[in-house]
């Protein structure tokens, strides 16, 4: 099964609110890593630059794409069919932002869950996990 690293969980592994929280993420990350496909969409891709480049810089955040990238995350690319769900979903639930309609999507499309503790998706009908 897919598994869709939300924006959310780049930023606190990133970013860890605290160190026995730094080791549950790590432990987290690799045990998911390990068992299951891991993927993020440019979606997540552009927001965590635009987050995280804020707090470390533009150059440091994208080394931080490529690293997830070197240990096994894949990036799916947006299909036409991802447009046409997203903005279906949309529709359905107008005060969700776009990009988590498009990452809801792509989510969907691959019948795989989302590593976020963000509960709009709950909201839209995904599965998540977190790891806590």
């Amino acid at each position: 099964m897919a598994l869709i690293l939300d924006t959310r969980f780049l930023l606190a592994y990133t970013f860890p609110p605290t160190l026995s929280d730094k080791r549950k993420i790590r432990s987290f990350f690799y045990k998911v890593i390990s068992e299951e496909e891991a993927l993020i969409t440019p979606i997540i891709i552009a927001e965590y630059l635009k987050i995280a480049g804020k707090l470390i810089g533009l150059t440091a955040s994208e080394i931080m794409i490529k690293r997830f990238e070197a240990v096994g995350v894949k990036i799916e690319p947006l299909t036409y069919e991802d447009g046409v769900k997203a903005g279906e979903l949309s529709l359905k639930h107008p005060n969700i932002p776009l990009a988590d309609t498009l990452i809801a999507a792509t989510t969907l499309r691959l019948k795989g869950k989302i590593v976020s503790d963000d509960p709009l998706f709950k909201i839209i009908g995904l599965k998540t996990i977190w790891y806590k």
